[in-house]
């Protein structure tokens, strides 16, 4: 998409789950937030969403909105810089920084380009991990657009399963790593974080929900990544979630945060060598 693209928004009380298999196409991302469904279009589809509801009796056709895809980014479009790396949308030049990696990310219609505090500190903490060892097989929880998971192929893993609940972000993710050309090392799933945990990974990256991390870090499983990066906490759920790392096996080895208000950790199971 283009940032002057107009977005014509379904809002549909329920989960519509068959959304992708019966409008093929020309639905360009179902995002699921609860129990509501948004479905995004590049045109106005008012005629197919009927047919399509009129056999799903457990969805009701809430309101449509218009907008413009700037207006559905917040305006947020431009490239942006983290430590190594330098992010652009694909309807901006290929930037010319020789010691920068350079990444192509399309946000889609998810809200992930990385200017949110949570991603650019979970960028840092990944090439601190990388600067001391190189991690071969990573799992990204709440990969969102996958920028996580493309940082971490070109510091060095060699294969990431990547993890979303919405199906917004699953495309959007897989459409990056082809934009990239990394598809054959990032694996991309839609799913609940808890059920992919124990799946094994050198390294964990999870910028997700405080409800969510609290569920992941209560499995033996989470014990048992050598590297740990956990984003998406604000100030009270930081010093719980330090909490009980402390009294684990994990040292937490450095931290940031973003106006004292936004927090990420860093840990390291110390007896994994």
């Amino acid at each position: 998409m283009n940032p002057d693209d107009l977005l014509y928004i379904y809002e549909l009380e329920g989960v519509a789950s068959d959304a992708e298999k019966f409008l093929g196409f020309s639905l360009l991302a179902h995002w699921k937030e609860g129990e509501s469904s948004f479905l995004f279009f590049p045109e106005p589809r008012e005629e197919e969403l009927k047919v399509y509801l009129k056999t799903r009796p457990h969805l009701t056709w809430v309101r449509s909105h218009q907008m413009r895809y700037r207006e559905w980014q917040g305006g947020c479009l431009e490239a942006l810089s983290v430590g190594k790396f330098i992010f652009t949308p694909p309807w901006l030049p290929e930037p010319r920084e020789p010691d920068k990696i350079s990444i192509r990310v399309d946000p889609g219609v998810v809200f992930g380009s990385g200017q949110h505090p949570t991603t650019r500190d979970s960028l840092r903490a990944l090439q601190w991990v990388y600067e001391q060892e190189q991690p071969q097989t990573v799992l990204d929880l709440g990969t969102g657009t996958g920028i996580l998971a493309l940082a971490a192929v070109l510091l060095g893993a060699k294969k990431v399963l990547a993890i979303d609940w919405n199906p917004a972000c699953v495309r959007s993710a897989q459409k990056n790593a082809e934009l990239n050309r990394l598809q054959s090392s990032i694996e991309v799933y839609e799913g609940r974080a808890e059920d992919y945990i124990h799946n094994p990974a050198d390294l964990l990256l999870a910028n997700l929900h405080f409800a969510v991390i609290q569920e992941i870090i209560k499995d033996k499983a989470f014990f048992e990544k050598k590297w740990v990066v956990l984003s998406g906490l604000l100030r009270s759920e930081y010093l719980e979630v330090k909490h009980r790392l402390g009294a684990s096996d994990f040292e937490i080895l450095k931290e940031w945060d973003s106006e004292f208000t936004w927090f990420t950790l860093l840990g390291r199971n110390k007896w994994i060598l």
